[in-house]
């Protein structure tokens, strides 16, 4: 069971918990349905695409528990006191944090929650929630994180609190440091056993070291369109849920979203709302 969790920036939206539907103009989770704009906001993009990539191997369809936020923490509040309440009796298989505000006790309080079911479930950060791991030193007790190159340096500078103070100059950062960050990470204490990391050319990284480099097909079109690091995000917890290896999974994903970026032919308007309905199609010609 691959329960996703994370805010949406939208004012006033109530907290929800349920299984979602994704059909391309319209996302379902529980009894609430988003439309519009709405639909591949933020925390959702990353929802649309573990839907269509779970339809596309037959999976059960995602859980997701998000909340409105617009940065105020109201709704970032309510949606770790929901889980640290309830994820015992939920029990999720694969769990993936996404887009979170920073907090410590709470999320402290989220982990010991989790380490009481048994089995522990396969734990994923991305975006704030990976941020907030490295910062409290809490990175080892996920499994995956999936940084982009910015993030990625923030988890090797062990003295950064905060990524603004990261010593390494994010945009010196390509395929040739990926390595060296990845291990530094690894080895300080800052990343999990399993990372991807999502650039022009997609590492995957399995106890610090480089073990897959992605980079066919090669789209560069599709890398200013915001929010296709949610969908590999997605795209791998779908993956690891349905039962792949976790590398395996990795690799599949960065190669779906690749594929799926191809079918989109993507131009510089395009947006993540017109990218997201490929990814079912991508799945298939990926996985076989």
């Amino acid at each position: 069971m691959l329960v996703l969790v994370g805010t949406i920036p939208i004012d006033g939206m109530p907290l929800v918990y349920g299984q979602c539907e994704y059909n391309g103009d319209t996302l379902k989770i529980g009894d609430t349905l988003l439309e519009g704009k709405y639909v591949t906001l933020g925390t959702a993009a990353m929802i649309c695409a573990a839907c269509q990539t779970s339809k596309a191997v037959n999976a059960p369809m995602p859980y997701a528990c998000v909340v409105g936020d617009t940065g105020m923490g109201e709704g970032n509040r309510k949606l770790f006191n929901y889980l640290i309440e309830h994820v015992t009796e939920i029990k999720p298989t694969v769990m993936t944090l996404h887009y979170i505000l920073p907090t410590r006790d709470l999320f402290a309080k989220l982990l010991d929650e989790v380490d009481k079911i048994d089995p522990r479930p396969f734990m994923i950060a991305d975006a704030g929630a990976l941020l907030n791991a490295k910062a409290l030193g809490v990175s080892k007790r996920f499994d995956l994180f999936t940084p982009d190159p910015g993030e990625l340096s923030f988890l090797a500078d062990k003295e950064a609190a905060h990524p603004a103070y990261v010593q390494h100059f994010i945009f010196d950062v390509d395929q040739t440091e990926v390595p060296k960050l990845s291990k530094q990470a690894y080895d300080d204490g800052n990343s999990p056993k399993y990372m991807i990391v999502k650039a022009p050319v997609d590492h995957v990284i399995v106890d610090g070291k480089v073990v897959a480099v992605i980079n066919d097909p090669n789209v560069p079109s599709l890398e200013p369109i915001g929010g296709t690091g949610d969908t590999i995000t997605g795209e791998s917890s779908a993956l690891i849920a349905a039962g792949f290896e976790p590398e395996d999974a990795l690799e599949k994903a960065s190669k779906i979203n690749r594929v799926a970026g191809e079918m989109a032919n993507p131009i510089p308007s395009t947006t993540i709302s017109q990218f997201i309905p490929h990814i079912f199609e991508a799945a298939k010609k990926v996985i076989g």
